[in-house]
């Protein structure tokens, strides 16, 4: 069964096309990762698969249902740390996370427990500190913590691990590594690819303007395409996108 399917879906702002017929299909208890360069519609394309954005054509469908903007019992169901966090950043950690956990239906019990134990874990117990207070990489903690507390079924990562100590990252791709054996679904994109690579079953990568130029298994490298062997993503991934930089002779 596939946790999530794109048909066609584009999003335009205006003139300018930001994904363009994109078509994926990422099977559910799978870490899949979404790469492309900057621009290439990413973050454009996860806010579409989450209800921030509203796409201008094409489907969605999350979990074997058609998602729109609309399905509030469907949007339950995933979890979702946007590149630009979401905070409310009046509020401490414990507040805001208290208010997300009662947002997704979990009693005052449950979210009670939650929001201590995940406080604990990801090492954000100072209580004197407002989010706006938080370094980077504390806020980044708070909104990971924000879209697991309920749960959820599906969890799209933008950016995650940027700004975050090295302490962190191993705790988080820990519990990402739980959540996929559980038969759950993390979809996650980041600019390091080495750390795709190691955690990801399964990729896509995208050009600008997010079109899609491959898909497929990278849990065992090297792999053949085009008639060329690569013996790891980064290879792949430069061949795929043309990226390619003027070399400063002066450097």
């Amino acid at each position: 069964m596939d946790a999530i399917r794109l048909a066609n879906l584009t999003k335009k702002y205006g003139p300018v096309l930001a994904v363009e017929n994109l078509s994926l299909a990422v099977p559910a208890g799978s870490m899949f990762g979404f790469l492309g360069p900057n621009g290439s519609g990413k973050s454009t394309t996860i806010g579409c698969m989450t209800g921030l954005l509203d796409p201008s054509a094409g489907e969605i469908e999350l979990l074997g249902e058609r998602f729109t903007a609309n399905h509030s019992d469907l949007k339950r169901r995933i979890g979702v740390m946007p590149e630009n966090l979401g905070l409310f950043e009046p509020l401490y950690a414990h507040e805001f996370l208290s208010f997300i956990g009662r947002m997704f239906g979990l009693d005052e019990a449950t979210t009670r427990t939650r929001v201590g134990e995940l406080l604990q874990a990801l090492e954000l117990t100072d209580s004197s500190k407002t989010l706006s207070e938080y370094s980077t990489g504390m806020r980044k903690r708070v909104a990971f913590a924000a879209s697991v507390i309920h749960s959820p079924e599906i969890l799209f990562l933008d950016e995650p691990f940027e700004s975050i100590d090295p302490a962190g990252v191993a705790l988080m791709k820990q519990w990402l590594r739980r959540f996929t054996e559980q038969g759950r679904t993390v979809f996650i994109t980041s600019h390091v690819l080495e750390t795709v690579e190691r955690l990801c079953t399964r990729a896509a990568i995208v050009t600008r303007p997010g079109k899609l130029v491959w898909q497929g298994d990278i849990s065992t490298f090297p792999i053949q395409y085009d008639g060329r062997e690569f013996p790891a993503l980064e290879p792949l991934f430069l061949h795929l996108t043309g990226e390619r930089y003027a070399d400063l002779k002066w450097l």
